[in-house]
C-alpha cells in the first residue's frame, strides 16, 4: 500500500513538472514555418479581414480597415507589422497559448495558411499616425533605457532587438513604432504581471518586471510618436476619451 502510495505521488510530481515545462508558444522557427509566411496570400488575407459570422466580428470592426484604425486604442495596430510576428500570436491565439477570448474564437477554424495570409495582408498595409497627447514627455532616462540599456538592471537597449526605429525583426520581434500608447502599456503591464506568457523565454516578461510604470508610459509614447515621424502623420494629440 505505502509503495503505491508513493508511487501515486510520484505520478502527480511528474505531471505537475511536465505541466509547468509546457513551452509558451508551438511555434518553432523552421524552414517549413519561415516559408510557410512567406508564401501568404496577401489577397486571401484582406478576404478574410472582412469577414463576419454569428458568433466571430471582421478583424475590421476591432482592428479598423487595414488594421490601421483600432476600436478605441485598446486594440493594437496591426497595419505594417511585422508579418512573422503577426503569424505567431495568431497562432498562439489559435493554440491557447495566448488568452482572449474574443481572438481564441475568432481564428479556430482557420487554418495556419489563412493565418500567414492574414499576417502578410497586415504586413504590406502602411502605417497610419496614431493618438498621442502633446503634453507626454519623455525623459533622457527613457531615451537611454531605448539605446543604451541598463546595465545596473541587465536591461538590454531596446533598439537592439526592435531595431534602431522601432521596426522589429525578421523573426518574431513586432515593430513597436506607431503602436497605440495604451495597447503599449497595458500589454507591458499584462507581461509584468504575468497575464500575457506567450513570449519565448520569458524575455519580456523579464524586461517588463524591471521596468517602472513612468518608465513604460515614456516607452509608449516615444515609440508612438516615432511611428507618427515615419507615418509622416506628426503628433496627433490624443482625444478626452
Amino acid at each position: 500500500m505505502k509503495t503505491h502510495k508513493l508511487a501515486i505521488l510520484f505520478s502527480a510530481v511528474l505531471a505537475c513538472g511536465l505541466a509547468q515545462a509546457a513551452p509558451s508558444s508551438n511555434v518553432a522557427w523552421t524552414v517549413e514555418t519561415h516559408s510557410l509566411v512567406k508564401k501568404g496570400d496577401a489577397a486571401i488575407g484582406q478576404e478574410i479581414e472582412g469577414v463576419e459570422t454569428e458568433d466571430v466580428n471582421a478583424c475590421t470592426d476591432c482592428h479598423g480597415e487595414g488594421g490601421a484604425e483600432p476600436d478605441r486604442d485598446k486594440h493594437p495596430v496591426l497595419a505594417g507589422q511585422v508579418a512573422a510576428y503577426t503569424f505567431k500570436q495568431l497562432k498562439d491565439y489559435k493554440d491557447d497559448k495566448r488568452d482572449n477570448r474574443r481572438m481564441n474564437e475568432a481564428v479556430e477554424r482557420l487554418s495556419d495558411e489563412q493565418l500567414a495570409a492574414l499576417a502578410v495582408w497586415y504586413a504590406q498595409q502602411p502605417p497610419a499616425a496614431v493618438e498621442v497627447d502633446e503634453e507626454d514627455k519623455v525623459s533622457e532616462e527613457t531615451l537611454r533605457l531605448v539605446f543604451r540599456g541598463d546595465k545596473k538592471r541587465l536591461l538590454q537597449p531596446c533598439a537592439s532587438c526592435h531595431g534602431a526605429r522601432g521596426q522589429g525583426a525578421i523573426i518574431d520581434v513586432p515593430a513597436i513604432a506607431g503602436q497605440n500608447v495604451k495597447y503599449f502599456v497595458e500589454t507591458m503591464k499584462d507581461y509584468a504581471g504575468e497575464k500575457r506568457t506567450n513570449d519565448i523565454y520569458s524575455r519580456m516578461r523579464i524586461i517588463a518586471k524591471a521596468l517602472t510604470r513612468d518608465e513604460i508610459n515614456e516607452l509608449a509614447v516615444y515609440y508612438a510618436r516615432l511611428g507618427n515621424e515615419q507615418a509622416g502623420g506628426g503628433t496627433k494629440k490624443a482625444s478626452a476619451n
